[in-house]
């Protein structure tokens, strides 16, 4: 597994969270879009970006809490479901996952449990961040491509 320190700066986002098993999380991205699109802040350069807050091997799966977020730089207030927050910068242990969002378990189970402690790192008390490179509309899921970011500092 290739895995790459990276320093991330702070982000804006407008999100949607879901609360239930991950595979679930489909539906706050269709609100996310949904109200977006017709925003005009659904502009080319954005991210779009899942924030998971909870390991499920720990939480139950209907307590899971997982945040549908897109990057904006526009002066978005909240409204109904759709939030906003500032995702926290610093340093990340960043690996690319190839293939279904199914077996991110597995790129997030080396990334914890093997690599870090192994070069030194503890995980910080942060969401950790999926970065959709591309998505199932424009790609069998084999072929899907995710970069998963874990928040880290040094032992």
């Amino acid at each position: 597994m290739d895995v790459q320190i990276k320093e991330l700066e702070s982000r804006k986002v407008i999100f949607v969270r879901h609360i239930g098993p991950y595979p679930e999380c489909g539906k706050a991205w269709e609100k996310l879009c949904m109200w977006a699109g017709p925003q005009g802040l659904l502009q080319p350069g954005i991210e779009f970006i899942g924030l998971c807050h909870d390991d499920p091997e720990i939480t139950p799966a209907e307590n899971i809490r997982y945040d549908a977020c897109i990057t904006t730089e526009a002066d978005v207030q909240p409204e109904g479901e759709i939030g906003v927050q500032t995702l926290e910068g610093g340093l990340y242990a960043m690996s690319t996952h190839y293939g279904s969002y199914h077996k991110l378990c597995e790129t997030y189970a080396a990334i914890c449990g093997q690599w870090a402690p192994a070069n030194g790192y503890e995980i910080r008390s942060l969401p950790s961040m999926e970065i959709y490179v591309n998505s199932p509309e424009d790609a069998p899921e084999d072929e899907l491509i995710t970069d998963v970011y874990v928040p880290i500092e040094k032992q």
